[in-house]
């Protein structure tokens, strides 16, 4: 079951998925409608799921290992040495006081599950750490089993038996998840407590498109969301039944393309675009400007079509939502693609073009200073990371594209009043339940949005810092 579960996830991933750039919504990129994209081959335990679902986003391994047909083969030398010097590197993003530097011994032909677990323990024993931890009163395997860290099986350990890929990775995982737990580190993120009687809503503030440095989040926040009845998000991308809508509303599907509904400048500037971009000429023929228009402000933030797909994945959303899914506890929706969708649709053709315009002049004649939305994104993930709110809503407010352009007024506003109104409904129930709500930030920071209009009508309202 779990496995099918897996598959669900990792297909939304090779499907190119997307979320929206800037916190606003989800679209999908045009190239995903052009031809079915086949999962790739994905060969995981079930044992290891969970566990995978938090170690990928620590940056500590790459993606591709889950295709190279590889993972459930002896690791080699190679990726072992990668995978340790890429776990060490998370841990010193904690700033505890290093007492040495651990170096994987190169000599051994054949890294044995013992190898790797001597390997986990060097790694850790590198810091200054609190007492709390006990590190040093045991053997490295048996303070490894206490810590949750090694688990074995029912046969034993099987110490001499060659490392897999997998439990290579599984175990450093672990050890990310434990050290950080146990020092109190990882991600705050933006989150916000809204109570009535015995009801509580955890309102989490998403950023669509995340990096390795949002991970682990913090404890305190993996709990909320653990204890929680029911997760809710603006779209639920892995079960939802409106992605065909979605898909056909980006498209035209009467038979006639994109250069019969913008000017013959427009159509020209985009094919030197894509030009420059080296995407085939007539990538976009078939779709509406305002899904161009969105593809290319992503490939500006995140990069490459494969930078895209990982960036969505490291999203904030994708991350709960998959965690839901694994752990079968239900996820609900505020809104749906089909009322996404409608969105987009109804913005006026001439805006559309205007639009498109601007986003092809930003990719034609750049300022020569690093991308402002890029730099921008980054800024919003790192004070994401630290929780601070009243900077991170300084910096969102005052951003013109996020509160003043017309895109902007189409995504905020109305959206948040029918959001706000179904959370109402739920702290409104009779009885006690526990909720975990994940919406883009901006819904929360930006005046007289959501968390305004519940502190307006009498709900308790708190950040938790």
């Amino acid at each position: 079951m779990k496995t099918s579960k897996w598959d669900k996830i990792k297909r939304s991933v090779a499907s190119g998925l997307v979320a929206l750039v800037a916190m606003l919504g989800f679209v999908i990129p045009a190239q995903a409608t052009q031809a079915p994209v086949d999962a790739p081959q994905v060969s995981v335990s079930s044992w290891s799921i969970n566990v995978l679902n938090e170690g990928e986003k620590y940056g500590i391994f790459p993606l591709t290992w889950y295709t190279d047909g590889t993972f459930q083969q002896p690791i080699s030398a190679d990726k072992f040495q990668a995978l340790m010097k890429a776990t060490s590197a998370k841990l010193d993003a904690l700033e505890l006081k290093k007492k040495n530097t651990f170096t994987v011994p190169a000599t051994e032909k054949v890294i044995t599950r013992e190898s790797v677990i001597n390997a986990v323990y060097g790694v850790l024993t590198q810091y200054d750490l609190p007492e709390s931890i006990q590190i040093g009163t045991d053997e490295p395997i048996a303070f490894l089993q206490k810590k949750g860290i090694v688990n074995g099986t029912g046969k034993g350990l099987d110490l001499d038996k060659p490392s897999t890929v997998e439990q290579a990775v599984v175990m450093a995982s672990r050890l990310v998840e434990y050290t950080y737990d146990a020092v109190d580190g990882g991600a705050k993120g933006l989150l916000w407590k809204a109570t009535k009687g015995q009801n509580t809503l955890y309102l989490l503030g998403s950023i669509h498109v995340g990096t390795p440095d949002m991970y682990p989040i913090k404890k305190s926040v993996r709990d909320a969301f653990k204890q929680a009845d029911s997760l809710w998000v603006e779209v639920d991308l892995l079960g939802n039944k409106d992605m065909d809508y979605f898909t056909q509303s980006m498209a035209y599907t009467d038979g006639t393309t994109l250069k019969e509904h913008v000017s013959k400048e427009t159509y020209a500037k985009l094919q030197k675009v894509l030009e420059k971009m080296q995407m085939p000429k007539e990538v976009f023929d078939g779709f509406k400007p305002w899904a161009i228009t969105t593809n290319l402000a992503l490939a500006g933030m995140t990069g490459s079509q494969e930078e895209m797909a990982q960036a969505a994945a490291l999203g904030i959303d994708s991350y709960f939502t998959n965690s839901a899914l694994l752990a079968g506890k239900p996820i609900h929706e505020l809104e749906g693609l089909k009322l996404q969708a409608d969105i987009f649709n109804k913005v006026p053709v001439a805006t559309q073009e205007k639009e498109l315009n601007e986003a092809l002049d930003h990719v034609l004649t750049p300022t020569g200073k690093p991308d402002e939305s890029m730099e921008l994104l980054k800024s919003w993930q790192r004070l994401w990371v630290k929780a601070d709110l009243d900077k991170f809503k300084q910096s969102f407010t005052s951003s013109e594209e996020m509160t003043q352009t017309d895109s902007a007024k189409r995504l905020f506003g109305e959206r948040d009043k029918n959001m706000a109104k179904k959370l109402m409904e739920l702290l409104d129930k009779e009885g006690s339940s526990t909720h975990f709500v994940v919406v883009g930030a901006g819904h929360y920071v930006i005046q007289d949005m959501i968390v305004d209009q519940l502190k307006a009508k009498g709900y308790q309202v708190e950040f938790v810092k």
